[in-house]
């Protein structure tokens, strides 16, 4: 079955613009538009502090525009690190450099509680599955659970990361209750979400961890070093699966459970591994501004100078997984729709 999925390409779709920094995070939501009729929306984090709800439009061929904001969410006076969407998609989470967590109404597109015990920078956060726990991690190194109501309930001491706690995640498994963090200790944990024992730690990134994604309904992890090594593991058994070499630092990965992908988004740009043949099938990098020329007045002389790579932050996929959003280092959200060989070939 998956030998259908191997020569599927990633084609540039479409863009929306809004952000003024580095797109860090995003999530796809849906809202009630009309009795039983639901429309999907895009929500984004970013290094200009906001926070914005964007409006899907799915550009026509002519215009590539994909949205436009709806809703900016202003409050944070740092960076926003991460988001999380509750299940019925009426409150996000958003955590940030200025050390809080946010819990919003999006409805209102206002702040319902201000989370704050974190003494540093707070890099991740997330909604446990049932909704009525919340999960972080900070540059002070502590894990730290939540309840709904924005108290502070249990601070991770026993066996604790011994640097910063760059990204948490929740086990999907309501009757499993597992919370992963990672860190730039180079391990990740899984805890017993119960107790907050821990369970398992994972032990072979040579440099810091920087995210961690798992694979719906599975019990596969994947985690992205700053080494641009992403290793896969089984989250239960505590099993090393596989070690990809992304050849750029990763600053995100995603799984494509539809078309058995895993999505890295690098220093570099966006690269696809397949997953049954352990091959790189695809990859996609913005395209650079011209490279400028440079004339040094001092020694009167001309240098071009070349643009860096544009970095891919954050990634998400639509509700039916045939377009991928990716959030750059340009405050870009570029939108990357999954197309059959012949029709990539046709496109070219």
């Amino acid at each position: 079955k998956s030998k259908r999925f191997k020569h599927q390409r990633l084609d540039y779709r479409g863009y929306l613009k809004g952000h003024n920094g580095w797109v860090t995070s995003m999530k796809i939501g849906e809202e009630e538009v009309g009795k039983d009729q639901y429309k999907e929306f895009l929500i984004s984090g970013g290094r200009d502090n906001n926070v914005i709800v964007w409006e899907i439009s799915q550009g026509s061929e002519a215009d590539e525009e994909w949205g436009v904001p709806k809703k900016v969410l202003s409050g944070h006076s740092h960076f926003i690190s991460d988001l999380d969407l509750s299940q019925d998609s009426r409150f996000c989470l958003s955590s940030s450099w200025d050390g809080t967590i946010r819990l919003w109404n999006l409805k209102t597109a206002q702040t319902r509680k201000t989370l704050i015990n974190h003494t540093k920078d707070v890099l991740s956060v997330a909604f446990s599955p049932d909704n009525r726990q919340i999960c972080s991690g900070s540059m002070d190194k502590t894990v730290k659970i939540w309840n709904i109501h924005g108290e502070c309930k249990f601070t991770v001491d026993q066996n604790p990361h011994s640097d910063w706690v760059s990204c948490v995640r929740y086990f999907h498994d309501v009757k499993q209750p597992i919370v992963i963090s990672a860190s730039w200790d180079k391990t990740i944990k899984v805890w017993d979400n119960q107790s907050m024992s821990l369970m398992h730690t994972f032990v072979g990134h040579k440099a810091q961890i920087n995210t961690l994604d798992l694979a719906p309904n599975t019990n596969l992890i994947a985690s992205g070093g700053r080494d641009g090594k992403v290793n896969i593991w089984n989250l239960i058994e505590g099993r090393h699966l596989d070690e990809i070499d992304a050849e750029s630092p990763v600053n995100v990965v995603l799984f494509a459970i539809k078309v058995y992908w895993l999505v890295i988004g690098t220093e570099n740009g966006i690269r696809v591994y397949h997953l049954p043949s352990r091959k790189f099938i695809d990859r996609y990098e913005a395209p650079k501004p011209i490279a400028a020329e440079v004339v040094d007045s001092k020694k009167k002389s001309k240098k071009v100078k070349v643009p860096p790579p544009i970095g891919c932050t954050s990634l998400v996929w639509s509700k039916n997984q045939n377009y991928l959003y990716a959030g750059f280092t340009d405050s870009v959200v570029r939108v990357l729709g999954i197309v059959e060989p012949s029709a990539a070939t046709e496109a070219q």
